[in-house]
């Protein structure tokens, strides 16, 4: 084998991959050097003391500004003229009338507060001619209490009225008091509100200029204490269980021509999909952001202008819809969060999102539209959510590496990040899909990463919208174009036995489609009937409208439940690697490794054990991942030993006659039923009958020799069922006082006594804990817990080739 030291430190693809990572980090530490070097210089602990300062002295202008306005009063409003003395609604509110010392013009606002029916007192319109009725901005109860007036003009210019009001009025029958609340005329002087307004519309928007002041230098606090390591203030999201739509929301009255921001900064924990959205006609809008993987997924809505995403460090990112508004219109303005862009899902009540700030804001302004940004202040409602205040977790943001480091290591170490796709054992169309909606003329480029397991075809299909019928085959590398909208498509190889599969497309309809990832045998189409535990991976999905981002969830997680499945169909997290070519090194020039894969090509395998390994679980997996000739021997139900219990005596151990002569190999599996079923007495090491436990290892080893004896034996120790099985379990004493962990003991002492090699399956992570990852009666595997035996059992089988074990 050729010395891969000297491939590595001299030419060729591994040299000039480590030499290029070496320099990436070379330069990303210097660029990190400089920024330190940046900081110390600013001297930002002088500068935080200086900032605190000014927090302090806002917040002192602040108490003063709000003292000034009566608990509940809102923003004074602007008008031209106050009376108030009584003026007749018929004919007195006309243009060139005088009004407060004012003579008024048609279109001009004016409140009338003395009228000798206090009924009639409120905000009117000037007219041209005839009677007035009140201002449509304040002729209902609820625009009319706490609402303040500030003559521009006349004889009350420079002071301020307020509707006195506590209940509920009814307008037009019940009196309205509003009386004088501040401020005297012609003081304070226009220059001195001037100055007071330091060059706002008014004294209220001073006020919330300074909050937004405030606000800004608390925000860049938190980045400096984020750049320095230490966590920040945020909100966490907690969703309810159940089919729900998490959302954090408030309403807000948008004024028809003004471009309004919406800006979150949010973090993905266990959701990673965050979504804006205000729905009412006038100001609609939808923008759906992938926090993992840092874009902008899909913006809809009439009222969309644009959409970003800006990455802050330390998985941070603001997210901004920008809406040009058309109509006046008030509705929710909403933040909701899902799985992968779909609402409503399947929520498990625990997971979540951390979001740091929610700001509703005019575009070119800093103030905030909201009274907080905080997600968790009791201004904004929660649905199906709960937000509780917490802190971001404690890393400093680094410089992010260059993206060709990340994509070599990928490359010659490869990502645990490929989802199995697995067949119901039914017949049926296997299949997962995401739904999403097209536009007539829409370029669509749809992108899957896979590979081949057991089935080695992949078909990418919808039959609405655009039709897509492409099978790929992912052995060949070949393609069978088919659909009417399919404009061109490709299987390109990227090592390892991965295929990108690309199929481009026009969309013949403005609907919505399920973009299905179908799973075909080697021959014939749909419907079929799989074997529960065949399929295929998929490392990626991706699905792009006219040159945009990818717009499908959880695009390298399939099993999430933002993926819709057939009837059956599962899909396992995590089950194979991504490329890796370093550990192919055929791949990149150097000598074949065997890793013990080919030893076992043909072996004649023998299984004696119990219903785990007689039903259609682990055994046709793990048969198909070494290319074993299986004899499977397993009884369900059966002990190697002596039963104690109605359960027969020595099911297994009678198979044992069973086993070819010409054997190569024998698996025996002793299984929990001695323990649970039969409760065979222990025993001590050293009894060599199947009157005990301990004796029924050593008797059936002793017996699989004389029966195959050119055989090896390899001996796979017994798990634990979950919490919910009755008998077969840790934490329970049998019949004969004993407990599980006793009977696993003993399988590995008496393996270990006979040098018999053990697979210690308990260390797969199938076990008391995981029952409802990989169990479907808190004993027997699914089809997950199946693939993770399989998968277990075989590396430990090319690890003992390597060992000798046929040698």
């Amino acid at each position: 084998m050729a010395d891969h030291a000297e491939q590595i430190a001299g030419a060729g693809p591994i040299a000039e991959a480590l030499a290029a990572e070496a320099t990436a980090r070379e330069t990303a530490d210097a660029a990190l050097d400089q920024r330190i070097d940046t900081l110390d210089a600013a001297n930002l602990p002088a500068r935080m003391t200086v900032a605190e300062a000014e927090l302090a002295d806002h917040e002192t202008r602040i108490d003063n500004a709000e003292s000034l306005i009566t608990t509940g009063a809102k923003t004074p409003v602007a008008v031209s003229a106050l009376s108030t003395v009584n003026i007749p609604l018929a004919t007195g509110v006309v243009n060139g009338a005088t009004i407060g010392g004012y003579v008024v013009a048609t279109g001009q606002l004016v409140v009338l507060a003395g009228q000798t029916a206090p009924a009639e007192n409120g905000a009117y319109p000037v007219v041209a001619a005839g009677a007035t009725v009140r201002a449509a901005a304040f002729d209902t109860s609820a625009e009319l209490l706490g609402s303040t007036f500030a003559p521009t003009d006349g004889s009350w210019q420079g002071t301020v009225f307020a509707v006195r009001n506590t209940a509920a009025i009814n307008v037009g029958v019940d009196a309205i008091t509003i009386t004088h609340a501040y401020g005297t005329p012609g003081n304070p002087t226009q220059v001195e509100v001037n100055a007071a307004r330091q060059g706002e519309a008014n004294l209220g928007a001073n006020l919330t200029a300074m909050k937004a002041v405030s606000a800004t230098l608390a925000l860049q606090a938190d980045v400096v204490s984020m750049l320095e390591g230490l966590s920040v203030p945020t909100a966490r999201l907690t969703e309810a269980a159940g089919s729900v739509s998490p959302s954090v929301y408030r309403s807000y009255s948008f004024v028809s021509g003004d471009t309004i921001e919406h800006v979150v900064v949010a973090k993905a924990a266990e959701r990673g999909v965050l979504q804006l959205i205000h729905s009412a006609a006038g100001a609609a809008y939808t923008a759906n952001f992938d926090l993992e993987l840092g874009v902008v997924a899909s913006t809809s809505g009439a009222n969309i202008v644009s959409a970003s995403i800006t990455d802050l460090g330390s998985g941070w990112y603001e997210c901004k819809a920008v809406v040009l508004v058309a109509a006046n219109v008030t509705n929710n303005v909403q933040a909701r969060m899902s799985a992968s862009g779909a609402l409503p899902y399947a929520a498990d009540g625990v997971s979540g999102m951390y979001i740091r700030s929610i700001v509703l804001r005019k575009q070119g302004l800093t103030a905030n539209l909201f009274p907080s940004s905080d997600a968790a202040n009791a201004a904004f409602t929660k649905q199906s959510v709960t937000v509780t205040s917490t802190t971001s977790p404690n890393e400093p943001a680094l410089i992010a590496l260059p993206p060709i480091v990340d994509d070599l290591d990928v490359i010659v170490r490869g990502r645990m990040t490929a989802s199995k796709v697995v067949e119901p054992a039914v017949s049926g169309s296997p299949s997962t899909w995401q739904a999403k909606s097209v536009v007539v003329g829409d370029l669509i480029v749809w992108e899957v990463i896979a590979k081949r397991a057991e089935r080695k075809r992949l078909n990418l299909f919808s039959n609405n919208a655009a039709l897509i019928d492409c099978t790929f085959d992912l052995e060949l590398g070949t393609v069978a174009q088919g659909g009417a909208a399919v404009t061109g498509s490709s299987c390109t190889a990227l090592g390892k036995g991965w295929f990108k599969c690309r199929v481009e497309a026009t969309a013949s309809a403005s609907a919505s489609s399920n973009w299905q990832h179908r799973i075909f045998k080697d021959t014939g189409t749909h419907p079929y009937i799989g074997d529960g535990v065949s399929g295929l991976y998929i490392q990626r999905s991706s699905f792009s409208l006219n040159g945009g981002a990818n717009i499908f969830g959880s695009a390298e997680d399939l099993s999430t439940s933002g993926w819709t499945k057939s009837a059956g169909l599962t899909v396992v997290a995590d089950a194979a690697l991504y490329l890796g070519l370093l550990s192919d090194p055929t791949a990149i020039g150097g000598d074949p490794y065997d890793d013990g894969s080919a030893a076992l090509v043909g072996k004649k395998l023998a299984l004696i054990g119990s219903s785990i390994s007689a039903g259609a679980y682990y055994v046709p997996l793990l048969v198909g991942m070494t290319g074993m000739i299986a004899t499977n021997l397993a009884v369900s139900g059966s002990a190697l030993g002596l039963s104690t219990t109605g359960y027969p005596s020595y099911g297994m151990s009678n198979a044992i006659a069973g086993i070819p002569a010409d054997t190569e190999l024998v698996i025996l599996e002793p299984g929990p039923n001695a323990f649970g079923a039969q409760e065979t007495p222990l025993g001590v090491l050293g009894d060599t009958t199947y009157a005990t436990h301990h004796g029924s290892l050593w008797a059936a080893c002793a017996a699989i020799r004389v029966q195959a004896p050119n055989a090896k034996i390899v001996m796979i120790g017994t798990y634990s069922g979950g919490p919910g099985h009755a008998t077969h379990r840790i934490g329970r004493t049998n019949g004969q006082g004993n407990t599980l962990v006793q009977f696993m003991k003993a399988e590995r002492e008496v393996a270990n006594m006979l040098a018999i090699p053990f697979i210690d399956i308990s260390q797969s992570g199938i076990g008391y804990l995981t029952s409802t990852l990989y169990m479907f009666d808190e004993l027997h595997p699914n089809p997950a817990g199946s693939l993770r035996h399989a998968t277990y059992d075989a590396e430990c089988l090319r690890e003992m080739v390597r060992r000798g074990l046929f040698t």
